[in-house]
This record gives C-alpha cells, structure tokens and sequence, in this order.
C-alpha cells in the first residue's frame, strides 16, 4: 500500500528569517512586496497573524494593529531565497525517504512507501519528521495519505495539524473540505462560491460531464488524483555531489616527498572549487588508494567553515605525517563531505570594512581546529548553560566541534558562584533561627567565624521528573534546599546549602 506525506509550512518565509537572525518568538516578520508604489504584505510570520494581520494589508494598517512594545522587523519578499531554501530542506529530508520533492512555494512532498519498516512504522516517521523541522524553528503542518492530492488538502485544510488519513478513506476526509483543498486555480475557486458550492462534498455530489462541461477538466483530474484513480508522480531532489580533487598516481609510492606535493596540488585544487562556489568545508574526507587493498580513509572535521589554504594544508598534513607508507600510495582524494556557506569578507583592512572581531573569530576557529587535531575531538570542550533552575544541572560539558543550539538556554538572574563544586562537601552551621542569619560554620575540617549571610534562596527538586520516577519505581522526592551566601573571616564567598527535611549543611561553590 503507497504512503506518502505532504508538509506544509505556513510561515515558511518568515521562519527562515527568523532562523537566521535568531529572533525570539515574540518578535513580528513582515515580508512587503511593491505594487504601485505601495506596499503590501507578501508574508507574515504565526505572531502577526494572532493580531489580525494577513497577507495582501496595506504595511501601514498592519503596523497599526502591532502594539508598540513588539518588536517588529520588514524586509522586501524575496520569492528566490525561499526556493532556494525549500529545495535545500528537501535534500535534507532524504533522511527518512530517497523520494522528496519540493512543492512550491511552501509545501513539500514525501514517498514514504516501504520506508516504514527501516523507521518501524509511519507513525515513527512522522515523529521524526516533524521534531527536526522543530529543531530547525520551522512551523509545520503534515498529513499522511495514499495520494499526493489528497494529503495535500488535508495538510493544508484539516483541522489537525498532523493528520493520518487511513487508506480507502481519502473520499471520507476531503468532503468536509473546501473547495480550495482540491487545489485548483483560484478563479475556479471563486466560481465554485458564486453558485453556493463551498465544499468538497458538494463537488463530488454534482454529475461528471456536468462539471467538465461548465468548469472544465482540470477539476475532475484533480478529484480522480485525489481518490487514486490517476496515478501521480514525484519529480524527486538531487543533492549536488560533494567537492573533491584526485590525483592517481602510475604506480604505488612510498616516498613522503612525492605524497606530500600531490596532497598540496589536490587541496589547492579543492580550496579552488570551494573559492569558486562561495562556500568553506565543516568536514574534509582524505581517500588513500592502495595496490590491492581497501582504500583508507581519513576524516577531518573544522570547528568554522573555511577554504584558507594555509590553515586546512596544515590539518591534512598532520594527518598525512601519522599513514603507514609501507605498502605503498598509488593515488589522493580529498573530497568536501560537508560544507557551509562563506561569501567573501574584508577582514584586515578597517578602511574597506573590515573588524579585528572578525580577524579574532578566524583566529579562534584556526586555534580550535589545531587542538582538536592534536589532542582529540573528546578532549577539547567548552561550557554552555542549560535551562534548570537546579545549580548542579544549569550547565554541561559539550564537544567544541558540535553546533550550539540556535536559542540560548535562559540563565537566572540570582547570582551564582564562579566555582561550582563538583561534590557538595558537608558543613556544620551554627545560626540564631533556622532562617537567620549563620554565625559560623565548620568546613574543612576549621571552624570559620561568618561575617556576612545573605537571606535563603529556596530551591526544590524538579517535581515533573521525580513524580514520573514515582509511578515507575519506589523513590521519594529530595528535599528542598535553603542557600546562603556566607563572607567568612577571609573575606572569602562560600555557597551553602541546608536540606530541609534532613537539616544538613552542605558547602556547593565559592566566589573568587
């Protein structure tokens, strides 16, 4: 049984804004276009349409329904950048099918025939599908069907945003529909009101050569697709192959002269390619041919998208020096498996526009990349917040090569200390009331005299998690936890926590 998908995605112009400017979900995207010397509204983002805004409005009346504390940002609608952005969402979604195809101008459809066993059923699928276009702040709607047709209405028309429709049942799940779900030209559209036709159900009811004789055929090639009767087909998208160089040699070599000029032709000829598409590698692959063996191959991943021929010849050369050169190289190839786009910056002239921030972030990817290759991709780590309010899990350890997430974690606005301990280590605490302020506390095995105390900041254990551990195992919630910052007679700012169930004291950072 064919099934296929078909993706809608309403705000599509405004979310690639968006994304790319890292905006809050509150700010408002306007798309214009020009139209005798006035602008209207081509696009607007889901924030704009929940205050009356839509497209075709005058840009004036539809800043007159904003209030003024939203931020708002216009720009021109550029339809090209949306095509191209569709196609390349496309090509990512090869993923889950080798059978994609954009469905301009925001639509796209997918043949999920027989990849339900690799994703363990359709409903997986969808699932998948629908939260890494979430990751990427693309709002979607989706149907599954047995036609393109009719998925197409329902994802468009439906009251659900995510819509199965069971097969044999695509008559069933148009009827309710207007008319527009067949997709059919507006004017035809317009047609269909004028005479009290406003659904789906309506259309069916009416005799065939009735309709062929008055509205024409494409009406009736439309329903026949939407109920399976004519088959359609997918136009699906190509991904353009990666870059690559080669050089082949007449016969194996085991000299490190030899191999080392070839690599250096073959990366200036990739840098070439990648200067000449505007575009700088993430990940590099090189491909050493042996005399009868497998082929070897060497991955290269850069923390910033580059095509300075200095900077990746001094990776590819690290890596070369560490190959078994005993059995031979008969030939390279150095091929660009993932890349970015990098369009052409001043970055050391000031008077041409160029920044030192610039020069820095260059000069900082080019560090990153060196230790990486040095000391290992596991090795080199950085931190980034993580929205808790629990102290011990606002934060984690991640990868330098990995993405950062496109939207910051929110991070309190209490302070915390510079040094977080990695163990609570226990205390004993001396104090008027059990919210008053500390007298004295025994750490490190020294009785300190307090100077300063701070009032409690209350923090409790996070209740969604552990009341679902409950109903899974026999375990009781932690205690809540009062947090002073204490001056000790060093002058020193110590972090201390008291558990309130158990009254035990516990020291957990320090400022320095």
């Amino acid at each position: 049984m064919r099934r296929v998908l078909s993706l809608w995605f309403p705000t599509f112009a405004t979310d690639l804004i968006k994304r790319s400017r890292s905006a809050s979900p509150a700010d408002v995207i306007l798309l214009t276009r020009e139209v005798a010397g006035r602008k209207l509204l081509a696009r607007c983002c889901e924030a704009a349409a929940k205050s009356g805004i839509r497209p075709g409005m005058d840009l004036a009346h539809a800043r007159s329904l904003l209030p003024s504390s939203i931020t708002l940002h216009t720009e021109p609608h550029r339809p090209d950048r949306d095509e191209r952005a569709l196609h390349a969402l496309a090509c990512r979604l090869l993923k889950f099918s080798p059978l994609v195809a954009p469905d301009p101008p925001d639509g796209i459809l997918i043949d999920i025939t027989g990849t339900e066993m690799v994703h363990r059923g359709e409903t997986r699928v969808i699932r998948s599908v629908v939260r890494g276009l979430r990751k990427l702040g693309v709002r979607v709607r989706l149907a599954s069907a047995s036609t393109f047709a009719s998925a197409w209405g329902v994802a468009r028309f439906g009251k659900s945003p995510f819509t199965p429709v069971p097969p044999r049942e695509e008559k069933q799940s148009l009827a309710p529909l207007p008319v527009a779900a067949l997709k059919i030209d507006p004017h035809l559209d317009a047609a269909f009101r004028e005479i009290g036709i406003e659904r789906v159900e309506h259309v069916f009811a009416l005799p065939r050569s009735s309709i062929a004789a008055r509205f024409g055929i494409e009406i009736l090639v439309r329903i026949d697709k939407a109920l399976g009767i004519v088959p359609e087909r997918l136009d699906p998208v190509c991904p353009p192959p990666p870059l690559l160089a080669s050089m082949l040699f007449e016969g194996p070599t085991d000299q490190w002269d030899s191999i080392h000029a070839a690599a250096n032709l073959v990366l200036e000829d990739l840098c070439n390619q990648l200067t000449n598409r505007e575009a700088g590698v993430r990940r590099l692959e090189i491909e050493l041919r042996r005399p009868e063996s497998a082929p070897e191959f060497i991955a290269i991943t850069l923390s910033r998208p580059s095509r300075k021929f200095k900077h990746i010849w001094s990776l590819v050369r690290s890596k070369l020096e560490r190959v078994d050169l005993s059995n031979g190289i008969e030939g390279i190839i150095l091929s660009a498996k993932r890349t970015a786009r990098l369009r052409p910056q001043q970055i050391h002239n000031p008077a041409l526009g160029g920044e030192t921030q610039q020069v820095a972030q260059a000069a900082w990817g080019e560090l990153v990349d060196t230790l990486v290759d040095r000391l290992g991709p596991n090795s080199v780590t950085c931190i980034e917040p993580v929205e808790s309010h629990l102290p011990e899990h606002a934060w984690r350890e991640r990868s330098i090569l990995e993405d950062p997430p496109r939207t910051p974690a929110f991070v309190t606005n209490s302070d915390r200390p510079t040094r977080l301990f990695a163990k609570p280590e226990p205390a004993q605490a001396m104090a008027l009331v059990p919210d008053g302020p500390v007298l004295s506390i025994g750490w490190r095995q020294k009785q300190w005299k307090v100077l300063a105390s701070t009032n409690p900041e209350r923090i409790g254990a996070e209740w969604w998690r552990w009341s679902f551990m409950q109903k899974q195992k026999a375990v009781c919630t932690p205690p809540d936890r009062d947090y002073f910052a204490l001056q000790l007679e060093t002058g020193l700012w110590i972090w201390v926590c008291r558990q309130n169930e158990t009254n035990r004291w516990f020291v957990h950072g320090e400022w320095s």
